[in-house]
């Protein structure tokens, strides 16, 4: 709680010093996290484009809160539940992904989401708890690909498929920037 009651007023700072205006904002600490949440008209400048600009403010309240701490510090920073609803639109997409590979058998690679939606997409489909459902991530740096692949009972239509796989090894693109909303 004392960590929460002097971080408040810093972050309010910092928000207040760039000039962006916010309605709310509510900062919680559990171990080496924080995780701030900020209500603001100024969204777009917060968030920019595919969620770009949250990145760089979560690294610099990192950083200036390691700081002031002398310790490891992770923030999450949530502007008007932006990163909630991108999590939606990925699991979304996820699952009709995981509905293509039940019925299909190939592996579906997925090229373009950024480390964070990797990290997510493992997490989603370890806790849906699917038998024979596996992913990986495969490749390099910007080449790094998240690849599901199923060895499970397959999943008979009712009605027919118009999605007809071309080869053995699916690639599923997304966008050049991940999920993104």
């Amino acid at each position: 709680m004392y960590m929460e009651n002097t971080l408040l007023p810093f972050v309010t700072e910092f928000f207040t010093k760039l000039g962006i205006t916010t309605t709310k904002i509510a900062v919680t600490v559990l171990w080496e996290d924080i995780n701030i949440q900020i209500e603001t008209p100024d969204s777009a400048l917060l968030i920019g484009m595919h969620g770009k600009n949250i990145e760089t403010f979560q690294h610099l309240l990192s950083r200036m809160i390691e700081r002031k701490t002398d310790k490891f510090i992770h923030v999450h920073l949530e502007v008007n539940d932006y990163m909630k609803l991108k999590d939606e639109k990925l699991f979304r997409f996820l699952d009709s992904k995981i509905a293509i590979i039940r019925e299909i058998w190939n592996p579906i690679r997925m090229p373009s989401l950024s480390s964070y939606e990797r990290k997510k997409a493992h997490g989603y489909i370890a806790e849906k708890n699917i038998a024979g459902l596996k992913t990986q991530s495969e490749g390099e740096g910007t080449e790094r690909a998240l690849v599901l692949s199923y060895t499970g009972e397959l999943i008979k239509r009712t009605t027919p498929s118009t999605y007809r796989p071309a080869t053995n090894h699916i690639e599923m693109s997304i966008s050049d920037e991940g999920v993104g909303i």
